[in-house]
């Protein structure tokens, strides 16, 4: 039997890596959305009512929303890599990987990612979900890497 074109979330893993650590799946997560936004600037010129161009300035970060369940003994900051407050400063980069299940292909991957936070609410009668927010710099699909053109500025 054939694998469907069609990619759905019954497919989808998501994983986060971390410096010097293993790649974990991130088993709590029910919904995961992430952006890509460009910039882009008018060139107007005199005597002209519209724009004579539009020309890409920049690349704004990425933002990546993930809701997962609340699983006691694996909250927000051992299962979704949020930060404690006394390790801000120490913190490294994450990188998260969305797979397809059934054919281990990488549907995106996201580079340089910094975990802002969570929130969290508990009512009666209902599983407690908790929303992480992260951004992140670069983001890359299948069908290939995004990435600055040589000679860009590094702070390397």
């Amino acid at each position: 039997m054939a694998i469907p074109k069609i990619f759905g979330g019954h497919r989808a893993i998501c994983y986060i890596s971390k410096p010097g650590e293993p790649t974990k799946a991130v088993g709590l997560f029910s919904d995961i959305s992430y952006s890509l936004t460009y910039t882009a600037a008018p060139a107007d010129i005199l005597g002209r009512f519209s724009a004579a161009e539009v020309d890409y300035t920049g690349v704004e970060l990425v933002d990546i929303s993930a809701t997962g369940w609340r699983i006691i003994g694996q909250g927000p900051h051992a299962a979704a890599a949020v930060p404690k407050w006394q390790d801000l400063l120490l913190h490294d980069y994450l990188t998260l990987q969305v797979l397809d299940r059934a054919t281990k292909e990488v549907i995106a991957t996201i580079e340089k990612v910094r975990p802002l936070g969570y929130s969290t609410s508990i009512a009666a009668k209902q599983l407690t979900q908790i929303p992480v927010r992260y951004v992140g710099i670069i983001v890359s699909d299948e069908s290939g890497a995004n990435s600055e053109s040589a000679g860009a500025s590094d702070l390397e």
